[in-house]
């Protein structure tokens, strides 16, 4: 079995791009089957101090990072007719604890199913049937510093941190799939994918529990995305554009019958350039919420009217010795009132309005298999009408085993 690095973990993108993972096991002697396994254990401890209008709120936690820990298969079969059939699927167990709070919706110690896909690869480019990691602003989190790390948390977790999801990005998710990808033309690729929808709806509480509210979905999510790459000395430029659309029929609250439509794009880019590293993204969306979508409840206000939101984010890093990663960030994400919340029309508006986040961190590589992680996280959330914003500092100390 060879050694993995970690950009294995993240799985369908790195999978898809790549093929069959790094480590490999070929099974049945001269026949060309492989087989392979990758994962990772990370785990890191955390404290965040909050100021609130409430006052001030310490936490700590021993916690996942923005990953979960990852336990993936894989399946490469030899090339029959010009075309190559692999497969993948992995498990992604939370590490965190299964106690009820507000935040993880009562579920720590989840067992998630992250992916669960094929592919097949020919002259035509790539499909993939299955679930995994969607195209609409992948790459944005994929090269994001706080993917091997923590990012935004209070300390109070669900199945794992934030990173910067939400503050400076939206989530990319994991959706089920049918998806096209080109073969690469000159540097340049292109994506086609029809996904299942998300649902929109609001969280409701009774006795402790939370529950979504029901949504009929009227159509397919669609999602694409243009890439360019190209090396030249001394280093390597990717930039991408990628969009997404849905509607779905809200059937419950006051919208309910009204149709929903959610829109965004994001376009981004990547420079290397000796040991530096610098990396930019914006994002417009309509419909889609607070978090990145994570909360889905934000997407409109209680008539079904679509809420705007847009950010970005900024990184630069500097790679010392080849095995240590210096890097800073900076990212915002900000969601509009809609007309009638803005006039008072609805007096129980969604309340944020802005969420932004400082990172610094170092990311070591002891060995192949060993990373390190200490970070430090300053995030600002502010609201439309409360009168103090909620100011939190984030410490980590961590890190990676990965196989």
């Amino acid at each position: 079995m060879k050694k993995t690095t970690l950009a294995t973990l993240v799985g369908a993108a790195a999978f898809a791009a790549a093929g069959a993972a790094n480590a490999t096991i070929v099974v049945g002697g001269e026949n060309g089957y492989e087989f392979s396994v990758d994962g990772n254990i990370n785990q890191f401890y955390t404290y965040a101090d909050a100021d609130t209008a409430s006052g001030d709120v310490k936490n700590s936690g021993v916690e996942n990072g923005l990953l979960p820990t990852f336990f993936g298969f894989n399946v490469k079969a030899p090339e029959i007719n010009g075309l190559t059939v692999a497969a993948r699927v992995s498990i992604s167990p939370s590490t965190n604890g299964g106690s009820y709070t507000a935040n993880n919706f009562g579920q720590g110690n989840a067992m998630e199913q992250r992916e669960a896909f094929a592919t097949v690869d020919g002259g035509f480019g790539q499909i993939m049937l299955g679930k995994g990691l969607g195209l609409y602003a992948a790459n944005n989190i994929l090269l994001d510093q706080t993917l091997y790390g923590v990012g935004a948390t209070g300390g109070d977790s669900g199945i794992t941190t934030l990173g910067r999801i939400g503050y400076g990005y939206d989530y990319a998710n994991w959706r089920s799939q049918i998806r096209w990808t080109s073969v690469d033309m000159a540097g340049f690729k292109v994506a086609l994918a029809v996904m299942d929808a998300d649902k929109v709806g609001a969280f409701t509480n009774t006795d402790g529990d939370f529950a979504t509210a029901a949504s009929g979905e009227q159509d397919p999510r669609y999602e694409a995305s243009l890439s360019y790459g190209t090396a030249f000395d001394g280093g390597s430029l990717k930039l991408w554009l990628d969009g997404m659309s849905q509607e779905v029929e809200a059937t419950t609250d006051a919208g309910a019958g009204t149709s929903i439509k959610s829109s965004a794009y994001t376009l981004g880019g990547q420079v290397m350039l000796g040991g530096f590293e610098f990396v930019a993204a914006y994002y417009d969306n309509k419909g889609v919420g607070d978090l990145g979508g994570l909360v889905y409840s934000s997407a409109t206000d209680v008539n079904g009217d679509e809420r705007d939101g847009d950010g970005y984010y900024a990184q630069i890093g500097y790679n010392f010795a080849g095995s240590t990663w210096v890097k800073a960030s900076y990212g915002e994400s900000t969601l509009d009132r809609t007309s009638d919340e803005k006039s008072g029309a609805i007096t129980n508006a969604y309340d944020i309005d802005t969420r932004s986040m400082t990172t610094v961190g170092i990311y070591h590589d002891v060995t192949a298999n060993l990373k390190l992680v200490a970070e430090y996280s300053q995030m600002e959330d502010e609201f439309h009408s409360a009168t103090d914003d909620t100011d939190t500092d984030v410490f980590s100390v961590g890190g990676f085993i990965s196989w």
